[in-house]
């Protein structure tokens, strides 16, 4: 139980928010009732102020797969989409072109897209006060698939028969996005559900979407899925995106630079059903999950006050291939060597060379690469 310190603590609080906002007040309380139930303590409330602190900067990872390394799981229009929304955020919404990476089709892999959420960009770029948008569209997997079920968004390199290996299971998406990025906004949409493709791929043209409220709950932030969990999502038939991104991108557009995402998301529930139920006879009903969303309604294009210089993406370097003459001996001493090296950017380089693994490294950025010669015989 609190001490009679903490109780007046909170009565104070909730006072002072109440005066300002009746909703902002709800929240708090919520708040505090969940920090209760976790920690098994009350937790210092938040300040008011907290809930309206400005974006600072504006940070996007995009992907979209139409190719697979399964050709069988190919979609139409997912990478468009996806490189679509990147222009749209570039040209319309005030995101820096070095504050967004684009991920779309062999680019896309599974081991990549969490590599960009989870440890070589996100992590290192996003502040607490700044905004992060995630925008993943490709298949999905229902979790009947999984001998746990478990949803599994899908990556390039995805075999749907190990998902559990190849796959990115929902709540390890979620799980990265709340330890591994510092932004206290994450906004993280998916069209992760398509019915055009893959009818004969184990099922991932499938009758159920991402659960919503799982992923917010994962996040702690706002989450917009493109069809309920019972639902499919559809390519249009009237222009080359999905239904779900292309009316997005015209619902963010609506009002200008000053569209709120409250208004847009509105539209979008109206707009997808309706153009669905014309064109396909079906259902699609977008999900936005924002119980967990804390502040005022978001401007997308809202122009970030304290923007800050980005983190140079630099070329992955594929591994080695020496071509050996067949009669020539392959000589299996290989010397160690590694040197500095400035390049046309300015930056230093470490290259070296242990054996038959070769790689550059950039310490001052945390940047690297690596690679392998291979062995002819």
């Amino acid at each position: 139980m609190p001490t009679a310190k903490q109780r007046a603590s909170i009565i104070m609080v909730t006072r002072l928010v109440k005066l300002q906002n009746f909703v902002n007040c709800f929240r708090l309380a919520c708040l505090s009732a969940l920090t209760l139930c976790a920690n098994g303590a009350f937790a210092a409330p938040l300040e008011p102020n907290m809930l309206s602190v400005p974006v600072k900067d504006k940070w996007a990872l995009v992907v979209g797969i139409s190719s697979f390394a399964n050709p069988s799981l190919n979609l139409k229009f997912a990478a468009k989409d996806a490189t679509d929304f990147r222009n749209f955020l570039v040209s319309q919404c005030n995101f820096a072109e070095d504050h967004v990476r684009l991920l779309v089709n062999d680019k896309a892999t599974t081991s990549r897209i969490l590599d960009q959420l989870g440890d070589s960009w996100l992590p290192r770029v996003a502040m607490p006060d700044d905004l992060v948008v995630v925008f993943i569209s490709s298949h999905g997997s229902p979790s009947d698939m999984d001998v746990r079920g478990v949803n599994y968004v899908v990556g390039y390199d995805t075999n749907p028969d190990k998902l559990f290996t190849t796959g990115i299971a929902l709540q390890h998406l979620a799980n990265t996005i709340k330890e591994r990025i510092r932004s206290n906004r994450v906004v993280v949409i998916l069209d992760a559900c398509h019915s055009g493709a893959a009818s004969g791929a184990k099922g991932l043209r499938r009758q159920s979407n991402v659960d919503a409220a799982e992923m917010a709950q994962g996040t702690g932030q706002l989450v917009i899925c493109s069809s309920r969990k019972e639902e499919v999502s559809w390519e249009s038939k009237r222009y080359e995106n999905s239904v779900f991104t292309g009316t997005l991108i015209n619902a963010l557009r609506k009002n200008g630079p000053q569209t709120k995402l409250g208004d847009a998301l509105a539209f979008l529930k109206d707009e997808v059903p309706r153009q669905v139920l014309a064109e396909r006879g079906s259902m699609q009903t977008p999900v936005i999950e924002t119980s967990k969303w804390k502040g005022q309604d978001l401007v997308l294009a809202a122009v970030p006050v304290a923007p800050r210089l980005g983190l140079r993406e630099l070329p992955q370097i594929e591994p080695l291939a020496v071509a050996v003459p067949a009669q020539s001996k392959v000589v299996n001493v290989i010397p160690s060597v590694a040197g500095d090296w400035i390049g046309t950017n300015g930056l230093i380089y470490r290259i070296w060379q242990n054996g038959r693994s070769t790689g550059w490294d950039m310490p001052s950025i945390g940047e690297y690469g690596r690679g392998t010669f291979t062995k002819t015989v």
